[in-house]
């Protein structure tokens, strides 16, 4: 681009300054004759009427000054037509008579009856001979012509006055010589303006195409930061514009898509978790229908070992009430995950939750002849549904006692970091694998050493705590410490409430 504007721009400036030239020489010719004519006119009135105030063998002077000064031939004529002979130097009169190189032809009336009452102006051929060479030049000059008398004498005369040879030809000539000059000149100029020009114009141009070329790479940090108040600055304030709109959308675009993504990988990670959960669920329920199915079939048929129904009846209420009490987890976890769930908020005084839920977990832990400590702080509270809270804390007491050998020591403790409650329960003599820790808050995940009925569950009962905590906005974490397992729960979502 910046090619082409150069180019145009050198060819219209060599134009224009050749046309302007060409007018110069044109013009100047014409001009200058009119200017020289008017003068010669005026100066020729003035003339005129200084002979008439003048005698004839008295006119000399006025006519030499004349002459002089204008560098005119003067001619007057008798009422006969035919020249006088007029009062002046031989060295001013006569120039183009004693002239051999010069010739003049003149179209001057001379009937004596031919009498001009009024000026009249004519052209006259002026041939001018080359000393050194055959060659004539034919000049047009005019000549005006005025009738007058002398003072004191009644005789009419004619005063013609042919223009002096002037140097318009020579102008002309000389205008035309320096031409080859004049286009090294103009030839510089256009390409000094039009470089200049040329980079003027299209440097803007060229750094918008730059910028729009990176919007288009979907880089919108660059700016035009036009001032100019042409069209390219509107061009420029322009592409700032859809630049900045751009990005805001694109911004949005990317957020929504984000989001978009989260919400998509999260519906996934549900139906992970729906199928796993469906797939243990019914791993877990098949295992005591089986059971039961097989000791109620053997009543029935009266097999050997079946025939004391009673007790097989017990165990088969047994096995039913381990089966109602998985499916009413599973129903209370579906519950828990409704989307149309909603959360009971109340005041919860969560130092008074604690110790209930820790008494109640005592007689639980001196069967199996562990120690329980308990140290919380008073009047710590939250917002909550107290009966969810309740069940939570209840999860997490029980199940370290259950995974916690005899003679162990179970703590509980509440106290208030960071302006936040704060909840741990540690249980000493135990440890869990690392693999098997970012696991545990899984349904129906149990640890491989635990999975026996006899000490472990159906491992729905951290699942179920987790779900409620999140509901509550609380963070749990589980961690191994100093041969002991400890369960942290922050509750970040409220600050501390006086109960008092």
């Amino acid at each position: 681009m910046t090619a082409r504007v150069f180019m145009i721009t050198a060819l219209i400036l060599a134009a224009a300054c050749g046309i302007t030239y060409a007018f110069i020489v044109w013009t100047t010719p014409i001009t200058f004759t009119s200017i020289v004519k008017n003068d010669l006119e005026i100066r020729s009135v003035r003339l005129l009427n200084d002979l008439e105030q003048t005698v004839l063998k008295d006119s000399g002077p006025i006519l030499e000054r004349f002459m002089i000064e204008t560098g005119a031939e003067v001619v007057v004529l008798n009422a006969e037509g035919r020249e006088i002979d007029l009062p002046v130097s031989e060295g001013i009169s006569g120039i183009l008579r004693d002239n051999p190189n010069i010739s003049v032809t003149a179209s001057i009336p001379n009937s004596p009856g031919d009498k001009l009452d009024t000026a009249t102006t004519q052209a006259s051929s002026v041939e001018v001979m080359s000393p050194d060479s055959d060659n004539a030049i034919s000049i047009t000059r005019d000549s005006s012509s005025y009738p007058f008398t002398f003072r004191g004498s009644a005789n009419p005369y004619t005063l013609t006055v042919f223009s002096g040879l002037t140097v318009v030809n020579r102008t002309k000539q000389a205008l035309t010589q320096v031409w080859p000059y004049l286009a090294l000149v103009v030839l510089a100029i256009s390409l000094l303006g039009a470089m200049f020009y040329s980079r003027h114009i299209t440097k803007p141009i060229v750094r918008i195409s730059a910028i729009s070329q990176k919007m288009a790479d979907l880089n919108f940090s660059w700016r035009c930061q036009e001032n100019r108040t042409d069209e390219i600055g509107v061009l420029g304030r322009n592409l700032d514009e859809l630049s900045n709109r751009l990005s805001s959308a694109l911004a949005e675009l990317q957020t929504a898509n984000a989001a978009l993504h989260e919400q998509l990988d999260r519906k996934m990670k549900l139906e992970r978790q729906r199928m796993t959960f469906f797939s243990a669920a019914s791993h877990e329920l098949k295992t005591p229908i089986t059971i039961l199915k097989g000791q109620i079939s053997g009543m029935l048929a009266g097999v050997d070992i079946y025939r004391n129904r009673d007790k097989y009846l017990l165990r088969s209420l047994a096995v039913t009430n381990r089966m109602e009490g998985l499916v009413g987890e599973m129903l209370e976890i579906s519950r828990l995950e409704n989307t149309g769930f909603t959360l009971k908020r109340e005041a919860v005084d969560l130092s008074s939750l604690i110790l209930s839920q820790a008494e109640q977990a005592a007689e639980l832990a001196e069967q199996k002849e562990q120690t329980l400590e308990v140290q919380v702080a008073p009047g710590l509270a939250v917002q909550g549904d107290t009966a969810l809270l309740g069940r939570s804390v209840a999860n997490l007491i029980t199940n370290a006692i259950f995974y916690s050998p005899k003679g162990a020591s179970i703590s509980v403790s509440l106290s208030a970091e960071d302006s936040l409650p704060v909840l741990i329960v540690k249980n000493s003599d135990a440890s869990i694998p690392e693999n098997d820790l970012p696991h545990l808050f899984e349904a129906f995940y149990r640890v491989e050493s635990s999975r026996n009925r006899g000490s472990g569950g159906n491992g729905l009962g951290l699942h179920i705590t987790k779900i409620i905590l999140d509901r509550h906005g609380a963070k749990c974490r589980i961690k191994n410490s100093d041969n002991s397992v400890e369960v942290i729960v922050t509750f970040n979502y409220s600050s501390i409430q006086s109960t008092s």
